[in-house]
């Protein structure tokens, strides 16, 4: 192994480990409904440690691919986080989702 993929291997393992504290930090502060902030910090140090293990087995591996393996935890966690925040209300098309619960909004 040459010290540019030693080196590489220990920023991308210092970056997910970074990842990985953010979304245990923002799991506990929001109230994830589904599983807990410990599942979603493995699912994202799981998802990035598959990344770099295809890096390393397969050189040729395209690196678009790799970074959505890569990506996939952190995006997974953030539409669970979404639907936590906004619950589990019936979707109104007339208006957005943050607009707010102002019940004297003029109709358009």
């Amino acid at each position: 192994m040459s010290v540019t993929t030693v080196l590489g291997a220990g920023i991308a393992a210092l970056l997910a480990a970074i990842a990985a504290g953010l979304v245990y930090r923002d799991a506990e502060a929001v109230g994830v409904d589904l599983g807990s902030p410990l599942l979603w910090a493995g699912f994202v140090l799981v998802t990035s440690a598959v990344a770099a293990t295809t890096v390393l087995i397969v050189p040729d591996a395209p690196i678009p691919g790799v970074l959505v393996i890569a990506s996939l935890g952190p995006l997974l966690y953030l539409l669970e986080r979404d639907d936590s925040m906004h619950g589990d209300g019936p979707a109104d098309p007339t208006r957005l989702p943050n607009d707010g619960d102002d019940p004297d909004r003029p109709d358009e």
